[in-house]
């Protein structure tokens, strides 16, 4: 708008300053009027006329100018005080989010950092609380030590004294059952060993009675044993001497009664071990065996060195790639 209002500013000046050229050039002095003609002095009289007009409307365009120039300076001034609360609003919503913003971060910075003091101290107290547990547990596994060592100690003792009571035991097997009845065991017991292994008078019994367990007569199975307490050690020594010489002959291994030491259940599990070693010793010529208490085979074979197995296994092994039949053993 302002280019094309300077453009016809600029093409009026042009005109107007043709016209006043022109008027200047065809001016005459009053002596010069009469001898000019009557066209010429009218066309002059227009000349001035317009003259006049264009003065006239240069100093119209020059105030349009003026006010144009005034229209564009007030819309400068108005677009500049626009533009200036445009800036102003911007830079007060900016900084007001900015603020908003500055005061969330500070909020998320905050929570973080509490976050992370409150993880150091847990941690602390994880790490305090783990140390404890470490020497508890450290403390613990000692004192564990030292109950198993006291408990292998105390399960020695009560094996023992288990054993101890029972040193006056045997156990008869084979006995039919039902074959006491109307008796007192103890009696009938005392009179069975007397006949059995052919003694000078009935052994002396505190008391006899059928193992724990239902009765298995009539389930085809063997009869429970009977176990057997003899009142005097001797006695009950010299029963077993005579079972094992009963055991040597055709009649005592030919199912008649069994007569065997009364051991605890853990000796007994210990000596069932060798029973695979007692076998196949069973099919050795000339090899005396035996079954040391607890649990120790003892071999001495016929003009051999007598030696001592803890092992079952290291004793099958030997028999089985025959290593005794290089010691005599066999």
């Amino acid at each position: 708008m302002t280019t094309r209002t300077n453009r016809m500013g600029g093409e009026k000046q042009q005109v107007a300053s043709g016209v006043a050229s022109l008027a200047s050039r065809v001016s005459v002095s009053p002596s010069q009027a009469d001898g000019i003609p009557q066209w010429a002095q009218d066309m002059m009289s227009e000349i001035k006329k317009a003259n006049v007009a264009v003065t006239k409307y240069r100093e119209e365009t020059k105030t349009e100018i003026a006010k144009c120039k005034e229209e564009i300076e007030k819309g400068r001034k108005e677009m500049t005080t626009e533009l200036e609360k445009w800036t102003k609003s911007l830079e007060e919503s900016t900084r007001a989010q900015s603020e908003l913003l500055r005061g969330e971060v500070k909020l998320v910075a905050d929570k973080i950092r509490s976050l992370a003091d409150r993880m150091d101290k847990r941690k602390n107290e994880v790490d305090e609380t783990l140390n404890d547990q470490s020497d508890t547990i450290t403390d613990m596994g000692t004192r564990l030590k030292e109950m198993e060592k006291e408990i292998l100690k105390l399960r020695g003792r009560s094996e023992d004294l288990e054993a101890r009571s029972r040193r006056n035991n045997i156990r008869v097997v084979g006995v039919k059952e039902g074959a006491e009845a109307g008796k007192k065991p103890s009696e009938f017991m005392a009179g069975l060993l007397k006949e059995k292994l052919g003694l000078a008078a009935a052994p002396t019994l505190g008391r006899a009675h059928r193992a724990l367990g239902a009765r298995r007569d009539g389930n085809g199975g063997p009869p429970r044993a009977f176990v057997v307490r003899c009142h005097y050690y001797t006695e009950r020594e010299e029963i077993l001497k005579r079972a094992r010489e009963m055991e040597r002959t055709p009649e005592g291994r030919s199912g008649g009664i069994h007569i065997f030491p009364d051991f605890t259940q853990d000796v007994n599990s210990k000596r069932a071990a060798f029973r695979e070693a007692r076998s196949l010793l069973r099919t050795c010529t000339g090899v005396r065996y035996g079954l040391r208490y607890p649990a120790t085979l003892v071999i001495t074979p016929e003009g051999g060195q007598t030696k001592s197995f803890e092992s079952p296994k290291d004793m099958v092994d030997r028999l089985a790639t025959r290593e005794l039949a290089k010691e005599h053993y066999i």
